[in-house]
C-alpha cells in the first residue's frame, strides 16, 4: 500500500505539492516518503523543491539511508534536481567532495541565490578538501564558462586570500577581455592578505586608466581597503 501523501507530493497544484512536503517530514512513517521526495528536487517551482530539500534534511537527520538515496540523485539527470540533492546534502553534515562537480555547475544557474548558495558551499568544501582550490584556479583561468569564472573568482578570494596563487590568478584575470571578469578579478585583489607590488600596481593602473569608469571606482574601492588595512597594521 502507498502512503497517502504520495498522491499529493505529484498533484497538479505546487501549493498542494509544497505543503505535502511541509507534512511529510514530521510524519511517522516518512522514510517511506523518501522517494517520492527525491522526485520533488526536480520540481520546477523552486519553492516546492525547497520544501522537497527541507523534508528530506528533516527526515534524514533521523534517518541515515537518505544520505545514501541523495547520494544516487546526484548521478541522475537534471541540473536543478541535482542541486538540490547537493544542498540537502550539505545540510546533513560536512560537504563530501563528490558533490564537486555538482556544485560548479550550479555556478552559472540562472537563480543568483543558488549561485551564491553553491560558491559558499564549494568554500566549505575547499576548507575539508585540499583539491577544491586547483579546481578553482583552473576555472579562474579559463577563457570558457564566463558565468562559473566570476562565480569561481569570489570563492578563491574567500578560501585562499593568503595563497600567492591566488594572487597570479586574480591578476591575470584582472586584464582579461570580459569587462566582468575583470571588475570581479579586480574586487577580490583587495582581499589578498599580503598583496605585493604587482598587486599594487595592477589596481592603480586600472584606476587611472581603464576606459570603463565602474572599473575604475572597483579599483580605486581596492585601494582604499587595502591602504586602511596596511595602516593598521602599522598602528
Amino acid at each position: 500500500m502507498s502512503h497517502p501523501l504520495i498522491e499529493r507530493l505529484r498533484a497538479a497544484d505546487p501549493e498542494r505539492r509544497r505543503a505535502a512536503c511541509v507534512e511529510a517530514a514530521a510524519d511517522p512513517s516518512a522514510v517511506l516518503l523518501v522517494d517520492a521526495l527525491c522526485e520533488v528536487l526536480a520540481d520546477p517551482e523552486k519553492r516546492v523543491a525547497r520544501a522537497g530539500s527541507d523534508a528530506l534534511a528533516a527526515i534524514g537527520a533521523r534517518d541515515a539511508a537518505v544520505a545514501e538515496r541523495l547520494g544516487a540523485v546526484l548521478r541522475q539527470p537534471g541540473r536543478d534536481r541535482r542541486w538540490w540533492a547537493a544542498f540537502t546534502l550539505a545540510r546533513l553534515g560536512p560537504p563530501p567532495i563528490k558533490l564537486l562537480p555538482v556544485l560548479i555547475d550550479a555556478l552559472e544557474h540562472d537563480a543568483g541565490d543558488i549561485r551564491w548558495s553553491a560558491a559558499k558551499l564549494l568554500v566549505e568544501l575547499g576548507r575539508l578538501e585540499p583539491e577544491v582550490l586547483p579546481v578553482l584556479l583552473h576555472f579562474v583561468a579559463s577563457p570558457e564558462r564566463p558565468a562559473v569564472r566570476r562565480m569561481a573568482i569570489f570563492c578563491l578570494r574567500e578560501l585562499a586570500p593568503d595563497r600567492e596563487e591566488t594572487g597570479r590568478a586574480l591578476l591575470a584575470a584582472s586584464r582579461d577581455r570580459d569587462r566582468e571578469i575583470r571588475r570581479s578579478a579586480l574586487a577580490a585583489l583587495a582581499a589578498l592578505l599580503e598583496p605585493g607590488p604587482p598587486v599594487w600596481q595592477r589596481l592603480r593602473e586600472a584606476a587611472e586608466g581603464d576606459a570603463d569608469p565602474a572599473t575604475r571606482h572597483i579599483a580605486s574601492t581596492a585601494i582604499a581597503t587595502l591602504d586602511r588595512r596596511s595602516h593598521a597594521r602599522g598602528a
